[in-house]
């Protein structure tokens, strides 16, 4: 009838029944554990009721925990993090640094007899017990022992390879059955007689789940209120242990979970207060205090890195693609997720804003028509060390829209996922290097007019490769040319007729001993000539920049380096891989280069890019076929940089020639030409400046040996020198008087003084044959620094 209460059914009463039979085994076997615990773990006198035990592991060990990789950058003395990985947002604390706040209410939140009760308590999991065994959910009854155990159990779980396993393995771990509490009080057992209460109650503050990706108490004090764990108040550790009894609805960073928390902390802020765990006016005064989070978040990725962020991918691509981090690239990547270490990097950050704001001020991320990139990377000489590396993208690990891209322009596909670039007259250095490593001179001549050559040598057999039709930049390049000025010049038709007289293989050689090795394209020096001035195929900018500086540190190559060291979570060390050095070409070779890559800065095609602070700077420019690529590569005794702008080739875009474009008007342009290829060397200008105030440089360079410049009593076919004059003062901006100076000489006063120049014909003279007769502007003139001053030299007989 209504209004009655149903009789119960005798399926009911018989379940009740089993359900109460049931219960007192298990309570039988709870009291023995808790009674006389050893009987559990050693078996000598068990009955048949702790036999469900089985064999405790005499191996459990307090569980070594997630927690997340950081990474470092400088600032000037001080290490500071520019990003984090984890899957377990969690910073593990030592005893001391968990305040008796927190302690307490983990013990009133979670088992407030915690330190009377042996690892398991048999009055609760007999009510645990009655309650699942009659249909309904399994609750509570778990200690702060069990519940360690359980999360210990899910943190592997989740550590699994495959999704399926980790589902599976965290079925085990949380499932409703009084047969899963059996084994929690098991291994809870084990754990209490091997640790103390404090080590146990550490290691759940350690690992316990507070919301989302959030772990551990440290973290959750710094997500959740921009504070450390030593720092919280009484109010604020009630919050958070509040979290831990249901993470979804009670964590503080949904605003409708406040009151839900609020209510739980101040619950367990009575039981603190009934249990002396605290005074009244605390309880008081915590109770009457509002929760008010301040979320800061942690996120986990490259991403956080701001102006780092596409080196920070640069160095995770380091320890993905490097045994040293783990055997296969799945180790690694969860090492890289879990394992906790400070990998310390070489970045300097205050270079390195510097590097961005100008790669921001002069390369757009976007142009109209076009997809325009720009890359900037510097190195420091004698140790690899990058210190700088910028492109003119956002970084993102998706689809970011127009101007983002996770691709890292500055390295090649192992390390950024990008394609190289062809590096034009950039790689005519290992040509020079090679004709100075042959015994060649700086002031031989050679034809440099453009045309077609086919007749080279490689590998020591006649090159099989088609005739290679090549021009130059401007039609004033031609005519027989000495290496040094066709260095100053980057005149195509210098390197390619001085190419004729190596081996192509050779020259090859030389690149790959100064680290550039080919990203993509036909690195095939029998068959594809163009690659002797940066044709054929594309390089990365941070291998050009290691390799320039390998001729600054007078040959010696150093490989690039991105991480110093890592500090795994007991305080030793990865031996991590460091550069690696090797004598590409011998000293006085390299300072001969560096004495012919002087005149780019002096007079030739980087002749603006001189930093003010009046170091030493030599280097080399590059611009591929119809201006499509276009690189600014210089170096100090000290550091080398060099930058990329150009194309980026995608589908549906039209490469654009950076000499028929402009980017937005900047001061840098007004003594420029206007148009985007002056950017590189804005970019370069500003970076190296940056670069220079932190590591300096010499003012001066190491002057080459003679039979560098003239040749050597080795090879007949250098003409003896002439007598030489004493040579006159130089000024910047004055034309010297040069006259019964010999020619070669000539050249480089000429380009002390700031200018560029030219060879006229001989004219008959007393002056001694291959002497200077006059110049064009006349000694004492003072013309723009820059300009070409012609030399007339004597023909040895009076007209």
């Amino acid at each position: 009838m209504p209004g009655t209460e149903p009789r119960s059914r005798p399926g009911q009463i018989a379940q009740a029944l089993v359900a109460m039979l049931a219960v007192s085994i298990v309570a039988g076997v709870m009291v023995a554990v808790a009674v006389t615990p050893a009987i559990a773990v050693t078996g000598g006198s068990a009955t048949s009721g702790t036999g469900i035990f089985g064999e405790v592991p005499e191996d459990l060990e307090i569980a070594k925990l997630d927690q997340k990789t950081e990474i470092y950058a400088k600032d000037g003395d001080k290490d500071v993090r520019i990003a984090s990985f984890f899957a377990q947002n969690r910073e593990v604390v030592d005893w001391d640094q968990v305040p008796a706040s927190v302690k307490n209410a983990a013990i009133a939140g979670e088992d407030v007899r915690f330190y009377e009760h042996g690892a398991v308590d048999p009055v609760g999991i007999v009510r645990a017990a009655v309650a699942n065994l009659l249909g309904e959910d399994l609750q509570g009854a778990s200690t702060i022992t069990q519940q360690y155990v359980k999360n210990v159990c899910v943190q592997e779980a989740e550590n699994l390879p495959t999704q399926q396993q980790v589902d599976a393995a965290y079925a085990v771990c949380t499932d409703a059955s009084v047969g899963r509490k059996l084994r929690e009080a098991r291994l809870a057992i084990a754990l209490e007689k091997k640790y103390s209460k404090d080590q146990i109650l550490l290691g759940y503050l350690n690992i316990a789940g507070f919301g989302g990706q959030v772990y551990g108490i440290e973290s959750a004090a710094k997500y959740y209120f921009d504070t450390s764990a030593k720092d919280l108040t009484v109010a604020q550790a009630a919050s958070l242990m509040a979290i831990v009894n249901n993470p979804q609805a009670l964590r503080l960073d949904n605003a409708d979970n406040l009151a839900r928390n609020t209510e739980r902390r101040d619950y367990i802020l009575g039981v603190e207060l009934r249990n002396d765990l605290i005074t009244k006016a605390q309880y008081d005064e915590a109770k009457a205090s509002k929760t008010e989070p301040k979320i800061t978040p942690t996120a986990s990725g490259c991403q956080t890195a701001g102006s780092a962020a596409f080196f920070c991918d640069y160095v995770v691509n380091t320890v993905l693609n490097d045994k040293t981090y783990g055997a296969t690239r799945a180790a690694r990547q969860a090492k890289l997720q879990t394992a906790g270490w400070k990998i310390y990097t070489t970045l300097d950050l205050a270079a390195q804003g510097k590097a961005k704001t100008a790669m921001s001020t002069y390369v757009p991320r976007t142009a109209e028509g076009w997809n325009v990139g720009g890359a900037a990377v510097s190195v420091e000489v004698g140790t690899g060390r990058i210190l700088t590396m910028v492109t003119n993208k956002r970084f993102t690990y998706g689809k970011g829209g127009p101007g983002s891209t996770g691709i890292n322009y500055t390295a090649g596909s192992t390390l950024g996922h990008s394609g190289g670039f062809q590096p034009g007259s950039t790689f005519k250095v290992f040509t020079l290097l090679d004709w100075l490593k042959q015994g060649h001179t700086l002031n031989e001549t050679v034809d440099s007019n453009p045309g077609t050559v086919g007749d080279f040598t490689a590998c020591g057999q006649p090159y099989r490769g088609e005739p290679y039709p090549f021009k130059n930049d401007t039609p004033d390049e031609g005519g027989y040319q000495t290496v040094l000025n066709g260095t100053a010049r980057s005149i195509n038709g210098t390197f390619v007729r001085m190419a004729q007289q190596l081996d192509l293989c050779d020259i090859q050689q030389v690149a790959e001993d100064f680290g550039v090795q080919p990203v993509s394209g036909t690195a095939e020096p029998r068959t594809q000539a163009p690659f002797i001035i940066g044709g054929a195929y594309t390089v990365s900018p941070v291998s050009i920049a290691a390799a320039y500086a390998g001729i600054a540190n007078r040959g010696k190559y150093c490989s690039p380096v991105a991480i110093e060291k890592v500090v795994k979570t007991d305080g030793s060390q990865i031996d991590v891989p460091g550069t690696t050095c090797t004598q590409a070409v011998d000293p006085g070779v390299a300072d001969a280069a560096v004495y012919a890559l002087r005149g780019v800065f002096q007079g030739g095609t980087a002749g603006g890019d001189n930093t003010a602070d009046g170091l030493y700077e030599f280097g080399k420019t590059g611009t591929t076929d119809d201006a499509y690529d276009t690189w600014m590569t210089g170096s100090t005794s000290k550091a080398t940089t060099s930058v990329w702008i150009g194309n980026l080739r995608q589908a549906g875009t039209t490469p654009q020639s950076l000499r028929e474009t402009s980017f937005a008007a900047t001061p840098c342009y007004t003594s420029g030409n206007g148009t985007a290829a002056a950017a590189r060397h804005c970019v370069w200008k500003d970076i190296q400046t940056a670069v220079n105030a932190d590591y300096g440089g010499a003012t001066d360079w190491p002057q080459p040996d003679p039979q560098y410049l003239y040749g050597a009593p080795a090879y007949p076919q250098q003409p003896e020198q002439p007598q030489v004059q004493q040579q006159p003062q130089i000024q910047q901006g004055v034309v010297p008087d040069l006259t019964g100076q010999p020619k070669a000489l000539a050249t480089q006063l000429l380009i002390q003084a700031g200018y560029s120049w030219a060879y006229g014909p001989n004219e008959p003279s007393s002056q001694p044959a291959d002497t200077v007769v006059r110049t064009d502007p006349a000694a004492g003139s003072t013309p723009p620094t820059g300009t070409r001053v012609t030399i007339y030299g004597s023909t040895g007989t009076a007209g």
